[in-house]
C-alpha cells in the first residue's frame, strides 16, 4: 500500500521504475542510553510519567507482555543499545537552523565523502542518490544513528528500530508497538525540491497496542531565515493516520520545498530541519508523540556555478564533503603531486617558511578545510581574490619557469579564501605542465558546480 504522501510527476516515476515496496528506518530523538545507571533512571521515568515509553533501538528490542519492562532491558543490554525518545503531547516542530548553525553541525559530526572530478563522476553521484534502495539503506551499519549516513550531497539514509511501551501502574508490559522504519532522502540540481522515502517493515504489536490500534506519521519541519522558507508538500493529511496493522511493509513519500526569493543573501539560501513524530492509540491508552532524531537540508538559487549547472538545488548540507586527486592520473598529476606534497610535506615546497602548516586535510583527525571564495559575491570576495592573485605572482617570480608550456599553481586554490593572498605564508607555487594545470582548475571549478559548493563552503582534500 502507499498511504497518500505519495509524491506524484518526476519522482513518482522514478519510484515507479524501483518497484518500491517497504521498509523501515526509525524515528527518535533520544536523550538516555539504556546502560548502567541511565537504564535505572529510564525505568522509573517510566513509572512515573504516565507509563508510557518511546524507545529507539539499532536491534529489535524484545518487550513480551507481562514482562517487567527495567528487567526485560537489562537483560537485553549487551546485545541492545535502546534510548529513550523525548516526547510531547501534541506535535511540535523542531528547532529551526541557520546556515552558518548547519556548517556547525557539518564539522561537529566528523562526516565527509570523496567526491571524484569528472562530470561522469558527477552523474554518478546523482544518479547513485536517486536508485538508493532500501536494501542498500539497510546494508549500512552507520547509518542507523541519530545523524544517519549522508552518502553525498544528494543521498541520505537512516534506518532503525521504533518501540512503543505501554506499562502498568508497577512497570510491567501491558501494550507494545515495535518497527522499523528506513529513511532515503534525495536532493537535487535542479530545483528546490528534496523528496523523503519512508518505509515501516517488522512490525510487532501485542496487548493494547495491537493490529486494531491506531498510528499516526507526522512531518515536523522548521525553516530559517523564516518558518516559511520550507514547506512539506504532496501530502494529502499531515499527521496521517491508520491502523497499526497497515503498516506492515509500506511506503510513503513526501516532498520538502522552498520558494525561490524566501532565502537570504546573493545565493538566496534557506535551511530545513525536518523531524518525524509518530503517536499510537490504541486498548484505552495513547502515547505522546515521539520526536525522532532531525536532519536538516539547504536550498539555493545560486548564480556562482556557472552555466553547466541549474541555478536552485537542494542538498543534504550537514558533511563536509572531499575533493579527490589521483596522482596516478597522468593529465593532472603534476596538480596532484604539488597538492600532495603541500599537504603531507609541506617544508618541501615554496616559498619556504618554518613551521609552515598548509590547510586542506581534514583526514585523521586533522580539521584544516578550505572554504570557496566566490569573487563575485561581493566586495570583500572580490578583495580576497585580489591579493590571492597579487601574492601568488610575486611568488612565481622566485620560480624558474621550465618552459613555456608551464604554469604557476597554487595550493590553496585561488578560488578559497585561505589562498597566498591570506599573508601566513602557509602556501605553495610550482611550475607544472599548462595542460594539467588547466585541466585541475576545469574539473575543480564543475565539481563546485555539481555539488553546489557555495560562497565560505568548507570542503578536504584527499589526494592519493
Amino acid at each position: 500500500m502507499i498511504f497518500p504522501f505519495t509524491r506524484y510527476g518526476r519522482t513518482l516515476a522514478v519510484r515507479t521504475k524501483r518497484r518500491l515496496t517497504a521498509i523501515a528506518l526509525g524515528v527518535g530523538c533520544l536523550t538516555a542510553t539504556l546502560t548502567g545507571t541511565s537504564a535505572q533512571a529510564a525505568d522509573n521515568a517510566a513509572r512515573s510519567d504516565g507509563q508510557i515509553v518511546w524507545l529507539r533501538s539499532s536491534k529489535p528490542v524484545d518487550l513480551p507482555l507481562g514482562t517487567d519492562y527495567h528487567m526485560a532491558l537489562t537483560k537485553q543490554r549487551s546485545a541492545v543499545s535502546a534510548e529513550r525518545l523525548q516526547t510531547s503531547e501534541t506535535p511540535t516542530p523542531p528547532e529551526p537552523s541557520s546556515e552558518a548553525n548547519e556548517q556547525r553541525i557539518a564539522r561537529e559530526s566528523g562526516e565527509t565523502y570523496i567526491a571524484a572530478p569528472g562530470e561522469a563522476a558527477a552523474k554518478k553521484r546523482i544518479r547513485g542518490a536517486a536508485a538508493l534502495t532500501k536494501e542498500q539503506c539497510r546494508a549500512m551499519a552507520d547509518a542507523h544513528d541519530d545523524a544517519g549516513k549522508i552518502i553525498n550531497h544528494f543521498s541520505f539514509c537512516r534506518w532503525g528500530y521504533n518501540t512503543a511501551v505501554k506499562l502498568n501502574g508497577q512497570g510491567g508490559v501491558e501494550g507494545m508497538v515495535r518497527f522499523r522504519e528506513t529513511e532515503i532522502g534525495t536532493g537535487t540540481g535542479a530545483g528546490r525540491d528534496a523528496t523523503i522515502e519512508v518505509h515501516t517493515d517488522q512490525v510487532v504489536a501485542s496487548g493494547k497496542f495491537n493490529d486494531t490500534a491506531m498510528m499516526s506519521f507526522y512531518v515536523a519541519q522548521a525553516g530559517w531565515p523564516s518558518s516559511s522558507s520550507c514547506k512539506v508538500a504532496d501530502v494529502s493529511s499531515n499527521p496521517f493516520t491508520t491502523s497499526v496493522g497497515d503498516w506492515r511493509d509500506e511506503y510513503i513519500a513526501y516532498g520538502l520545498v522552498s520558494d525561490r526569493g524566501s532565502g537570504t543573501g546573493p545565493d538566496d539560501i534557506t535551511t530545513c530541519v525536518y523531524q518525524h513524530q509518530w503517536k499510537v492509540t490504541g486498548g484505552g491508552a495513547t502515547t505522546p508523540w515521539s520526536q525522532g532524531p532531525d536532519n536538516g537540508v539547504r536550498f539555493d538559487s545560486s548564480k556562482s556555478l556557472g552555466s553547466k549547472y541549474y541555478d536552485a538545488g537542494v542538498i543534504f548540507d550537514r558533511v563536509i564533503p572531499s575533493f579527490f586527486y589521483d596522482r596516478a592520473k597522468s593529465d593532472t598529476a603534476g596538480v596532484a603531486n604539488h597538492i600532495y606534497d603541500a599537504l603531507y610535506k609541506p617544508q618541501t615546497t615554496y616559498p619556504t617558511k618554518a613551521g609552515k602548516v598548509i590547510p586542506g586535510n581534514i583526514w585523521n583527525g586533522n580539521w584544516r578545510p578550505l572554504h570557496r571564495n566566490w569573487t563575485n559575491f561581493d566586495a570583500a570576495a572580490a578583495e580576497v581574490a585580489r591579493k590571492n592573485r597579487n601574492a601568488k605572482d610575486a611568488a612565481c617570480r622566485g620560480l624558474n619557469r621550465p618552459s613555456d608550456s608551464h604554469q604557476c599553481d597554487e595550493f590553496p586554490f585561488a578560488s578559497t579564501k585561505e589562498g597566498a593572498g591570506l599573508g601566513d605564508g602557509n602556501f605553495s607555487v610550482r611550475y607544472v605542465p599548462g595542460a594539467e594545470n588547466s585541466k585541475a582548475g576545469s574539473e575543480l571549478a564543475d565539481w563546485y558546480g555539481s555539488d553546489r559548493i557555495l560562497h565560505n563552503n568548507a570542503y578536504g582534500i584527499y589526494v592519493k
